[in-house]
């Protein structure tokens, strides 16, 4: 079986420890493990004022690798895959983008060139989903930062990094600034999305038209929100970002690694690692600086620094926001490493496992990874999760020594299955994801 995503790389790493599933069940009462891939009801995860909007559907089975949910969106410019629950906020969020401002065109607030709207140029396209970004991208601040741009725009091979004439002219800092308003990433792999933010800034730009004087109209055809409600950001940080072309926040970036002792030789490879957006290696950096007295904080960068794709950068970039979170509001920790695998020793002494996973099915790697405890010491084993564990292996998890923590909302707030499971009257333990058939 071939897995798509990182969690899944988690479990079958660990399965080279040598560990073997532990006899605290007969053997007749040993759960069977789950058959992959999963079908999954989406509107069973998904709340109903998600599952569809103006221009946009859920369509009605996900597929589960058994850790994660992979959706599919229909759209009119094509059909969009999301891969996690994390991830389907994001597109769903980018489709609500770009209509708004499809909408704001056409009412003939950006001027008369875009009075068809940014979309009329991809009607009748074949699908764009997911183009790599190609457009050059990033602002100005003053003189002396208008000169470093412009050199590291004509130099740097950043994918998200501007060219001269954009870095002169400094329309990339409205195109971040309408973006940051929208609840996006200025950084968007999304073609559609990244091509009509530009129109838009260079029209506004022109026209002298702030992201803050039209945000009446941004958000009121039902925007999931601000960046900070969909990737953790604070107003501070979300400033930064609108002021901070990509060149810029590598150097930022840089400097605040460098500053809690990070290895020069950990930051250069993690941000020439352009599987990461920029946005994505602030957060994760960010993350890192929360974790204030943790020791091991490398080995997450270290981790980082060898992402090969997209999903698993973003899977990353939630699993940093996720330990910090858990650092401030829960218990604080250092990250340990077992077997490639990281870890949190609490200061409490529990050993926990923190991860952005959808449904943890009961496999043979999870049952692997888990046996008794990875042979540790800690007093209590915890295995956190974003959303949630199907009952087989809520069961067997617990009857080897581990405590499941499920729906945890330290990444979007209210993870969807909560409020899914609230509404069915199932509370935060109850069982959300039904699967339909392998």
């Amino acid at each position: 079986m071939k897995y798509s995503t990182i969690a899944s790389r988690f479990f079958i790493a660990l399965l080279g420890t040598g560990l073997s599933f532990g006899s605290s069940f007969a053997e007749d009462q040993v759960p069977p493990f789950a058959e992959l891939p999963l079908q999954i009801k989406s509107e069973l995860v998904v709340p109903e004022e998600l599952m569809q909007g103006d221009n946009y559907r859920v369509e009605a089975v996900a597929v589960s690798d058994g850790f994660n949910n992979t959706y599919t969106v229909v759209h009119e410019l094509g059909n969009r895959e999301a891969t996690s629950d994390y991830q389907l906020l994001r597109v769903i969020q980018e489709i609500r983008a770009l209509q708004t401002l499809d909408e704001m065109s056409r009412k003939g607030v950006f001027g008369d060139a875009l009075k068809d709207g940014v979309i009329a140029p991809f009607r009748g396209a074949k699908a764009l989903a997911t183009a790599p970004v190609e457009t050059t991208k990033g602002a100005v601040k003053g003189m002396g930062r208008w000169i470093a741009n412009v050199s590291r725009g004509v130099t740097s091979k950043d994918p998200y990094q501007e060219g001269g004439v954009s870095a002169a002219t400094g329309w990339n800092s409205t195109k971040r600034a309408f973006a940051l308003e929208l609840g996006v990433d200025p950084w968007t792999d999304w073609e559609p999305l990244n091509e009509a933010l530009s129109s838009v800034a260079r029209a506004a730009f022109a026209g002298g038209i702030t992201a803050g004087l039209g945000s009446n109209e941004l958000m009121g055809t039902g925007t999931l929100g601000t960046v900070a409600g969909i990737a953790g950001t604070t107003g501070e940080l979300n400033a930064m970002l609108a002021d901070s072309p990509a060149a810029l926040l590598t150097k930022l970036n840089s400097e605040k690694l460098e500053g809690i002792g990070m290895a020069d030789g950990l930051i250069a490879p993690f941000m020439i690692n352009y599987n990461f957006t920029p946005l994505e290696k602030t957060l994760l950096v960010e993350s890192l600086l929360r974790m204030e007295s943790a020791q091991g904080r490398d080995l997450v960068l270290g981790y980082a620094v060898v992402v090969p794709d997209r999903v698993l950068a973003r899977y990353r970039t939630q699993q940093a926001e996720m330990m910090a979170n858990f650092y401030a509001n829960t218990d604080q920790f250092d990250i340990i490493e077992i077997e490639n695998v990281l870890w949190l020793q609490t200061r409490k002494g529990a050993l926990v496992g923190i991860h952005p996973i959808d449904y943890l099915a009961w496999t043979p790697e999870v049952a692997g990874a888990t046996a008794p405890a990875a042979q540790s010491q800690a007093d209590n084993r915890e295995i956190w999760l974003e959303g949630s564990a199907s009952p087989d292996a809520r069961l067997a998890l617990t009857a080897n020594g581990w405590t499941v923590k499920d729906r945890v909302a330290l990444i979007t707030g209210e993870p969807l299955q909560q409020v899914t499971a609230e509404g069915a009257g199932l509370g935060v333990t109850g069982t959300v994801i039904k699967t339909i058939g392998p």
